[in-house]
């Protein structure tokens, strides 16, 4: 028996589990996989499982414990290692995601005997079945000589089994997507084909971009019992020939369904017809990187796209009856005037959906090792995108979470003006907010 554990939140003080929370699809994979191997296994998901991990550890007494995670969970995955080993140190430990991708160092630990830094689900299965571990795609591991990290190798995405969705048909009333209820996940590629600088999305999977066959896609769609899918690729609307191809297939197998995905603004822009066209077959949501209101602060992240861009690709979302997501950086060079300058921006543009992250170098990035030096917290709970972890430029860091706070207070009450979010409590985020402002704003490094 196998153990895979899919982490509470890390405790930040900040939880997106009322607004965002989806199904374990990664450990969904493996699962899948294991099973085709004839390997049993029990997927916990702390947040939903009824039963708590040491009465699942007395249950099964499993050979080994798998946990992934992103990097505010980076004490949760140690934490679950360190209680599996205490319970029999025998059972073998794993450590995956892409956290512990980009950054297997920070797994070396006495109670993780590996850390696997490849896309490849097979590895797992390779270290189960007692494989010379030197030969294991991407594998990290401890030996009388240190730790060793073995070469990672490209995936392609196409191996990936059918997911095994029993666990989250169990708990479908528990994944949203903001006002979108119940919601699964699908993955039509990996890695990302952009270069954006704030974003590791290119550099998961060796760097190398795949995309899924279709037929796999839209098998998968067809098993699927959720009436929303959250397509969670780095950029669907990447390839137009392959999104023709796609909206015939959801057509010619009857497939009625709302989607959310990601997509860039130029993209959406250049292609009005494709976009129509997706919007008749379901997408009701797009996510879209605008990052910020003046072109000089797009070109340094990057983005290769421009103000004008992103104004008209609002329209033309709105047109189309599709939501758009604004997703914006609060940038450490922001002065009082810059935080006034996006609301007024959100406000003129009528946005109702909008995502505000904090600027956060990424470990195992460029632009980490430009900011490490810097860094005023090495918690990991802290990079969740709504904690300064390098210090404001122009502002004091209680003057810069003050403007942020009433950003963002802004905005959640210019959503529920217009209907949205009625399931969040303003009161509670005002809460949370005020404990990060004088907290956070007030501590010295």
């Amino acid at each position: 028996m196998i153990l895979l554990v899919k982490p509470e939140a890390a405790d930040s003080g900040f939880s997106l589990d009322m607004a965002l929370r989806t199904e374990p699809l990664e450990l969904e994979y493996i699962s899948s996989m294991l099973h085709q191997a004839g390997i049993p296994c029990y997927l916990f998901e702390a947040a939903a499982d009824p039963h708590t991990f040491e009465e699942l550890l007395l249950e099964y007494h499993p050979a080994a414990v798998a946990v992934t995670g992103y990097i505010t969970q980076e004490n949760r995955i140690k934490d679950y290692a360190k209680r599996a080993k205490a319970f029999d140190p025998g059972i073998l430990t794993l450590a995956g995601g892409s956290h512990a991708q980009q950054n297997p160092e920070r797994f070396f630990e006495p109670y993780i005997d590996f850390v696997c830094r490849s896309d490849n689900i097979y590895a797992i299965l390779d270290v189960l079945q007692q494989k010379p571990f030197e030969k294991i795609d991407g594998l990290c591991y401890d030996t009388c000589e240190g730790w060793k990290m073995n070469p990672v190798e490209a995936f392609d995405i196409n191996r990936l089994p059918i997911p095994d969705r029993s666990h989250m048909e169990r708990y479908l009333d528990k994944y949203r997507y903001l006002d979108v209820h119940p919601v699964a996940l699908l993955k039509t590629s990996s890695s990302c084909p952009h270069h954006c600088s704030f974003c590791y999305g290119r550099t998961l999977n060796n760097g190398q971009y795949y995309q899924r066959e279709l037929s796999l896609v839209i098998e998968e769609l067809q098993g699927i019992i959720s009436p929303n899918i959250q397509i969670v690729d780095d950029d669907f609307l990447y390839d137009a020939d392959r999104l023709w191809q796609f909206i015939a297939l959801i057509r010619s197998h009857n497939i009625h369904k709302t989607f959310i995905c990601y997509g860039r603004a130029d993209f959406i822009t250049a292609n009005p017809k494709l976009m129509k066209a997706l919007a008749d077959i379901g997408l009701k949501y797009v996510m879209v990187g605008l990052e910020a209101v003046s072109n000089r602060q797009l070109d340094s992240y990057a983005k290769g796209t421009s103000l004008n861009v992103n104004c008209a690709c609002i329209r033309l979302l709105r047109e189309l009856s599709i939501h758009p997501v604004g997703l914006f950086i609060v940038d450490i060079r922001f002065r009082r005037k810059d935080f006034r300058n996006l609301r007024r921006f959100i406000h003129s543009m009528d946005l109702a959906y909008t995502g505000i992250s904090i600027f956060t170098p990424i470990p195992g990035t460029a632009l980490y090792r430009q900011y490490e030096k810097r860094l005023l917290t090495t918690e990991p709970e802290k990079w969740d995108f709504m904690h300064l972890v390098v210090p404001p430029v122009h502002l004091s860091r209680f003057r810069f979470y003050l403007e942020y706070f009433r950003l963002v207070m802004d905005l959640f009450r210019l959503a529920q003006k217009k209907g949205i979010y009625r399931f969040l409590r303003l009161n509670d985020y005002k809460h949370i907010f005020r404990r990060l402002l004088f907290q956070e704003g007030l501590r010295n490094k």
